[in-house]
């Protein structure tokens, strides 16, 4: 990971890219207190994301993959690892994270980063989930789910960004859709895209709410408006 740093008028957006390619969002999972990174990634590079976000830098790895942010979806209360995770994988990240819950979501559905938009305020699940997941969700995030779609898709994980002080959805969300998610995650969202002009935000972002990091192909207006919400 070779961090690019670019001057904007909010020092809170870094810039970067993981493992040469600007997916930041799609290697690493960040909540208020911890962010969750592969394994493979070298103690320098873990120790610069961890900084950058100011939260503690956590290795791990689901099913084999270092995929960490389509695979798990978690927030300061809990973190939940999908049912392909490996029962060493599970072991290893709650020796990191003792004072978090961490849990397999019994579900055919395993992309669980790709599927839930959450904080400590509430979450946005996709519609797939059944009403038993439903449940098992709230019972480890300690918040209260409702199902969703943002821009007629059921990713709504991929499609959003969420912190304790702001949230970030796709250019093509509707009304309708915000108005859903700020009610349910009880933060204002903006409409972004990020890595000049993807609408899948969370492949390319990762923020809570101290900072964000953006994948090294996002452009200077797309950087002005994270960095203007975040700054709110």
């Amino acid at each position: 990971m070779n961090p690019l740093e670019r001057a904007s008028e909010a020092p809170r957006v870094r810039v970067l890219d993981v493992f040469g390619t600007p997916y930041v969002g799609l290697f690493a999972s960040c909540t208020e207190r911890f962010v969750v990174v592969p394994s493979i990634m070298t103690e320098k590079d873990a120790v610069l994301l961890g900084e950058t976000l100011d939260v503690r830098a956590v290795r791990g790895s689901v099913a084999s993959s270092f995929l960490i942010g389509v695979m798990v979806a978690g927030n300061s209360n809990g973190l939940l690892l999908p049912s392909i995770a490996l029962e060493e994988e599970v072991a290893g990240i709650r020796r990191e994270l003792p004072e978090v819950r961490v849990d397999v979501l019994r579900s055919r559905l395993t992309a669980l980063g790709n599927l839930i938009a959450v904080n400590n305020k509430g979450a946005v699940v996709s519609p797939d989930f059944t009403q038993r997941e439903i449940r098992a969700i709230e019972d480890v995030l300690s918040v209260e789910v409702v199902r969703g779609t943002v821009a007629g898709m059921k990713t709504v994980g991929s499609l959003t960004v969420v912190t304790d002080r702001v949230g970030f959805v796709t250019v093509d969300a509707s009304d309708s859709d915000v108005e859903v998610l700020e009610e349910a995650l009880r933060v204002e969202f903006t409409r972004v895209t990020v890595n000049d002009g993807s609408k899948f935000i969370r492949s390319g972002m990762l923020a809570n709410g101290r900072a964000a990091v953006v994948g090294n192909r996002t452009r200077g207006p797309e950087l002005m408006l994270i960095s203007s919400a975040l700054a709110r």
